[in-house]
């Protein structure tokens, strides 16, 4: 991407190759599995929609993976300063929505993880091994565990939007660097 107007160059520059690859990775899983999820009660039961359900496992333990990988990389490589051209509250909403997504994108594929193994099911990867047991069954539990791990599903996808149209918004509105700090 090549940035003309010295207004779209980023102050301290953009996040580290690493930070980008893992975000748009994650990213990319992140919006499947939330398509997947909410189309899961739509397929009949059967061999269709297990082998459907052992995938979205899967892909959760993969979020799971490259969510620690992500939080230790940002930990170790703090990202570059904010546009200096951000509201203070900007910032701060900014760093709520981030520190949120990276919670819910941490808890979610282990409430996957435990509410199948409370109601009895393996938690199979890429049908090349199965994860630990961390919960013993429980049918009722694990309805409970999965309707959390449902919500947090709902307020992942209505984050990501605030932060897509946040990221349009800068881009095609004030044209300015934020998104360019990521791309």
């Amino acid at each position: 991407m090549t940035l003309t107007a010295s207004t779209r160059t980023p102050a301290a520059g953009g996040y580290t190759p690493t930070a980008k690859v893992l975000h748009w990775v994650v990213a990319i899983f992140v919006i499947s599995e939330i398509i997947v999820g909410l189309s899961l009660d739509s397929i009949p039961d059967g061999p269709t929609k297990d082998t459907i359900y052992d995938l979205h496992k899967s892909t959760g333990i993969v979020i799971l993976t490259l969510m620690i990988v992500r939080l230790a990389w940002r930990l170790t490589n703090p990202p570059p300063p904010s546009e200096p051209t951000l509201a203070r509250w900007q910032i701060g909403l900014s760093h709520a929505v981030h520190w949120t997504l990276y919670l819910i994108l941490l808890v979610m594929p282990i409430l996957g993880w435990a509410g199948s193994n409370a109601f009895g099911a393996p938690v199979p990867v890429f049908w090349l091994f199965e994860m630990p047991r961390i919960m013993s069954e429980n049918k009722e539990l694990s309805k409970q565990i999965l309707a959390v791990h449902g919500t947090l599903g709902f307020v992942a996808g209505g984050l990501i939007l605030l932060h897509v149209a946040a990221a349009l918004y800068h881009r095609l509105v004030l044209k300015d660097a934020v998104l360019a700090r990521m791309t």
